[in-house]
């Protein structure tokens, strides 16, 4: 089927590529059929286009990206809401929110995709004791401490060929 959107024009959606969520997103509750949409050029975001809305996408990434110990207590009635066996199946992404500079992208640590790729099946996993933000810097205070590093210890020609 082909889709109009706002960001990528009419775009070709098979409909083994498209995923339910069945409860939609905070927010977007309306919304429940997806498609992630991937950009060599753009990795290691993911936009997440709705189908039915031509103007809804979401950039997304994976947690692992910007927090190494990310957890997430998933239940037996978690996995059947995915139609999953196991944890294993599961993959799981965060909602990014851009910003201006790079410094002041944040993600969505408290309000987790979780997917099943193979049953195509989404749900929004909401972490209720605040062990995570809703605003957490991508890039933690890793840009902030490269920045001045580079700045303070490299000459000026050495300092550009870092950052490309």
């Amino acid at each position: 089927m082909l889709i109009q959107t706002s960001r990528f024009g009419e775009i070709e959606v098979e409909d083994d590529q498209i995923i339910t969520f069945p409860s939609g997103l905070v927010g977007f509750s309306e919304d429940r059929r997806f498609v992630i949409r991937e950009d060599e050029a753009a990795a290691p975001f993911r936009w997440l286009q709705s189908v039915d809305n031509n103007g809804l996408a979401f950039v997304m990434i994976e947690p692992h990206v910007s927090v190494s110990n990310y957890e997430l207590a998933l239940t037996h009635e978690h996995l059947k809401k995915l139609d999953a066996k196991n944890i294993e199946e599961l993959s799981v992404f965060v909602l990014v929110t851009m910003a201006k500079e790079m410094k002041d992208v944040t993600i969505n640590l408290q309000g987790p995709l979780v997917f099943n790729f193979e049953t195509r099946l989404g749900l929004q996993f909401i972490i209720p004791d605040g062990k995570y933000s809703t605003r957490h810097l991508l890039f933690g205070d890793k840009l902030k401490n490269s920045d001045s590093e580079e700045s303070s210890e490299q000459p000026a020609e050495e300092q550009q060929t870092a950052r490309e």
